[in-house]
């Protein structure tokens, strides 16, 4: 008995270690999987929807075993508690809303209609033990309107839908948004924090842009730094690439033939987690020179805020961190003393002879430097100050790196 005990703790260990090889919020939006398409995209995704309160037959044989879930939604209509709590498979946890109920070509719901259906979801997340998404919103072009308010917005429109749904139970937000800008990505996430709820992202890719301009190098800078940003993101709950398969915006799809990813699909499972993307400690730290003995490279690395690197009063002059093995980095926070870099990189390297540079500052004004969203990878990481703000050297009390293998 006691070696089954053990058996079995063994088992959980394992489980629990595979649990963690991918992150829980990245999914998709897609509806014709295969089940070879499941399980090309499962080493990466652990959920996806496909506008439909049932999953599609190709991935329906697959998708629990490949430990990807199923996230039923009601996509507008005007739904049966009946048949929807019937459709929903069983381990269903959750339940998406109207999609885009302020685009005309979508839902077409007003606010108040959302409102006054809202108590069937209701009735079927009771009966179903889901939680429910509210209305999945983005801007719109031909929107509904009502009491003299074209619902363009998509706050004003969830504004309204609250205002008319007092009582409703809703218990995230979904969002959508096809901007190409990682800094607009973070001001619309913005915009939905007011409602204390976390949030789901259930579509995004590059796609408010000419067309012709969208290439996959684009789709994929895009891509990384939208990751990145969204894995660091405690307000966000779930997101979604838009899509598998699809013609409506150049270089989206993940998917090319049955079971096969795009370039882009195999970027998209392979990027780095939340999990994978704790603070990374440098085996060593060198510079191209000292101050003195008590501001020596690797006192920028010891978590100690009363120590500090700093430099010779020259440029440039630079601050590199060894990591022992090829690393991902999605953040770097650099604490400056009083002397700081006016003009510098970050920068990384495989080799200690090409540097690629993943952030830049100009004129930069001290203090605490934080790049977020960043997509390099490399063995070595180096700070290269070209100009120096004082006449003193450049001085850093720490610097954090984060990333994942």
């Amino acid at each position: 008995m006691k070696r089954l005990g053990i058996f079995f703790l063994l088992l959980t260990a394992f489980h629990t270690a595979q649990a963690q090889t991918k992150s829980p919020k990245r999914g998709l939006g897609y509806g014709y999987h295969s089940a070879q398409d499941m399980l090309a995209l499962s080493t990466g995704m652990s959920w996806w929807y496909n506008w439909s309160p049932t999953p599609e037959a190709g991935a329906s044989g697959v998708y629990q075993s490949a430990g990807v879930a199923f996230v039923p939604m009601v996509w507008g209509g005007t739904p049966n508690a009946d048949q929807v709590a019937a459709a929903i498979p069983a381990g269903a946890q959750y339940l998406l809303g109207f999609n885009e109920p302020n685009f005309r070509s979508q839902a077409n719901m007003t606010p108040s209609r959302a409102a006054s259906l809202w108590p069937i979801l209701e009735e079927v997340a009771r009966r179903k033990n889901l939680k429910l998404v509210s209305p999945a919103v983005n801007y719109c072009g031909d929107c509904v309107s009502e009491g003299g308010v074209s619902y363009s917005d998509p706050v004003t429109y969830l504004d309204a839908f609250f205002a008319a749904c007092t009582n409703c139970k809703v218990d995230y937000i979904a969002v959508h948004w096809y901007a190409c800008d990682l800094g607009a990505l973070q001001w619309y996430i913005g915009r939905f924090k007011k409602y204390n709820k976390p949030i789901w992202l259930t579509e995004f890719a590059c796609g408010d842009m000419p067309h012709d301009q969208i290439t996959l190098a684009i789709q994929k800078q895009y891509m990384t730094a939208a990751v990145n940003y969204l894995e660091s993101e405690p307000a966000v709950f779930r997101y979604a690439w838009f899509s598998g398969r699809n013609n409506e915006i150049p270089h989206i799809n993940l998917l090319g033939n049955s079971g096969q990813l795009t370039e882009l699909g195999q970027l998209y499972v392979s990027l780095p987690f939340n999990g994978s993307g704790g603070r990374l400690t440098p085996v060593t730290a060198l510079s191209s020179s000292s101050e003195n003995n008590g501001t020596l490279a690797g006192m920028a690395v010891d978590g100690n805020m009363s120590t500090r690197w700093s430099s010779a009063f020259s440029d440039p002059q630079y601050l590199l961190l060894d990591f022992g093995s090829s690393k991902s980095f999605s953040r770097v926070k650099i604490s400056w003393e009083a002397a700081y870099g006016k003009d510098y990189q970050v920068q990384t390297s495989n080799d200690l002879s090409t540097w690629t540079p993943i952030a830049s500052v100009v004129s930069g004004d001290g203090g605490v430097d934080e790049f977020t969203g960043l997509s390099g990878s490399g063995r070595y990481l180096r700070i290269y100050g070209t100009r120096r703000a004082t006449g003193y050297g450049y001085s850093i009390y720490e610097v954090e790196v984060y990333g994942g293998p």
